[in-house]
């Protein structure tokens, strides 16, 4: 049986902690809560496949029948528009949703700009985004130099900055949609990529003052924080415009700091430059449901995605840092190919300390798996070589021509690189590692072979790399896994490779991590590749994705997240011990949003 209109008011005013429900163009308040809980019921949906939104993390809410799904299929533009509508004004009344977007693979560039404030403060949204502000100035300038085709670009910003009970502290969190950009997971990560190097290397006084401010509200406010990357590669849905995040378990409820429109920003491109920031639209001047319209990032599937420059960084490809407080290292292809485990070295049965090798047994040499990976190159021998080199950079390697094929080759490790012009195939070789890196390096060199990339693979002998040690024994594995080997197109943010190649079952339904446990670290670790965690002793890390569970290996390789530091990445899974989890602890924390 539904609710009255009665009943629905005073079950919001319960839920959302709040005195009174109403708004001056909400005549009959009971009237449309009665409305718009008809319309969410009747949109719910228990399948996967047709859900299009969620509610963030499950929250229970006022509008919920006895047997709630969690999922929403609302697709058609008509019930599109009814919900932006719903959202909007359920907004107006001070009881937002908490809704989120399932993402389509086509979607509008978007960033998340977060930077953790004090106990009572926070930087201000005005420093960052503003018709004066050197960050937006810098910020327009970057997207630009990516979109050289475009006279101007225009940015939707929204606010959510308030106090966030995942670590207590105030949090600047700002959504900025760029609604005419069309992009893709991978593209959308290139673009990351580059805003967050171009800030890094700015020379511009008023950017490193900007960025020495925000650290002494918190150590983690660097660069490669604040532009956050989970919005391309998380497990989550993507949490809309006017729509409040919901607090992790225990307390489990809206935080009350909903995504607020700001405005719309104009940057005016001439000679490559920012030659003018406009704001065209106030926080006022549009309904909710205009908001939504140019704020929500999902697009129809096959949408052709905007033109664009591929950003480049002179010497090498897509240098990334290991984002934590304490370490940061800037990481080639070749330095992650020639990455090896995590430094694991139990002590011996005999008692052996780090300085006693004297009688200590040679590793045995085991087989390393090489691999052959095919792509294509629409072009000559001479193309092929100019865009290789480009690529590659100052990285060692020798090249030889003979007719009709270019080879690349890198005698220490054993990569090659082949074009053959007959039937212009690009053959790339090396190990699962190497491949890895060498795809991130020229992978908008090449494509596809018209489908999944074919591999052969073969043995060669090689020596057992650090990490994989225990006693007499030794075993190769990959770090992180050759699970997540890209065989399309190169990983452009390999920190959250797994969330988008995990095995069939790892995520469950409604946003909970099948895989997800609390462990506590018993060895410290010093992250010394893109993508790993640094661990020290006693911090508390929850692990979202073990893709090699059931092989045993207790030295393999787990992706999660370090609760002191709020980094994720990869780590030795030796290097921590499972916690029991108490029964109020068993719903997994979603990240910020």
């Amino acid at each position: 049986m539904a609710s009255s209109g009665h009943d629905l008011v005073l079950r919001a005013k319960k839920f959302r902690e709040v005195e009174a429900v109403q708004h001056e163009s909400v005549p009959n308040v009971g009237e449309a809560l009665e409305k718009w809980s008809k319309f969410l019921q009747e949109h719910e949906t228990p399948s996967a496949n047709d859900c299009t939104h969620t509610v963030f993390d499950n929250y229970s809410d006022w509008w919920m029948g006895s047997k709630p799904n969690y999922k929403l299929a609302i697709a058609e533009d008509n019930t599109l528009d009814m919900l932006y509508k719903c959202i909007g004004q359920l907004y107006d009344l001070g009881i937002p949703l908490t809704l989120a977007e399932k993402r389509t693979p086509e979607i509008r560039f978007v960033q998340d700009v977060e930077i953790w404030g004090t106990k009572d403060a926070a930087p201000s949204l005005e420093d960052i985004m503003s018709t004066e502000s050197k960050f937006a100035r810098l910020l327009g300038k970057t997207m630009g130099e990516i979109y050289t085709g475009q006279n101007f670009l225009d940015v939707v910003v929204f606010d959510a900055t308030g106090m966030s009970r995942t670590k207590g502290v105030m949090k600047t969190s700002a959504r900025l949609v760029w609604s005419s950009i069309i992009v893709n997971k991978d593209r959308a990560a290139h673009i990351r990529d580059y805003v967050v190097h171009r800030f890094k290397e700015s020379k511009d006084e008023d950017i490193r003052a900007l960025e020495a401010k925000m650290l002494t509200y918190n150590r983690d406010n660097h660069w490669n924080g604040i532009f956050c990357d989970a919005l391309y590669f998380g497990r989550f849905g993507i949490r809309m415009p006017l729509c409040d995040r919901v607090s992790p378990a225990p307390l489990k409820k809206p935080e009350q700091r909903p995504f607020r429109p700001v405005g719309v920003f104009r940057f005016k491109f001439e000679g490559g430059d920012v030659q003018e920031v406009e704001q065209i639209c106030g926080k006022d001047d549009l309904e909710g449901c205009e908001w939504l319209k140019i704020g929500c990032i999902r697009r129809d599937a096959g949408s052709e995605l905007t033109e664009w420059t591929l950003p480049s960084w002179k010497g090498e490809r897509a240098p990334r840092t290991v984002n934590n407080s304490h370490t940061q290292s800037t990481v080639t292809a070749t330095s992650l190919a020639s990455r090896g485990g995590g430094q694991v070295k139990p002590r011996t049965k005999g008692g052996s300390g780090d300085n006693d090798r004297s009688n200590r047994l040679r590793p045995t040499r085991e087989q390393e798996r090489q691999t052959t990976v095919e792509r294509e190159f629409d072009g000559t021998l001479d193309e092929f070589r100019e865009r290789l080199e480009a690529a590659l950079g100052k990285q060692e390697g020798e090249i030889t021509q003979v007719e009709g094929q270019l080879t690349w080759r890198k005698e220490a490790d054993g990569m090659q690189i082949t074009f053959k012009s007959s039937n212009r195939r690009v053959y790339i070789v090396g190990t699962v590692h190497q491949i890895r890196a060498l795809l991130h390096t020229i992978g908008h060199v090449v494509k596809s072979t018209g489908g999944d990339a074919r591999s052969t693979t073969t043995a060669r002998s090689a020596t057992s790399r650090p990490g994989s040690e225990y006693g007499a024994h030794s075993a190769v594995y990959a770090a992180p896994s050759a699970v997540y080997a890209p065989h399309t197109v190169h990983a452009p943010s390999q920190v959250y490779a797994a969330s988008t190649a995990s095995r069939a079952g790892s995520v469950r339904e409604g946003g909970q991590a099948a895989e997800s446990s609390r462990r506590k670290v018993t060895r410290a670790f010093e992250p010394e590749g893109s993508g790993e965690l640094r661990l020290c002793i006693d911090d508390l890390v929850t692990v979202t994705h073990d893709p090699e569970e059931s092989q045993h290996n207790r030295h393999r390789w787990v992706f999660g997240t370090n609760e002191t530091t709020q980094q994720r990445g990869w780590f030795p899974n030796s290097h921590a011990t499972p916690v029991q989890l108490s029964s109020t602890e068993v719903d997994a924390e979603l990240p910020e949003q």
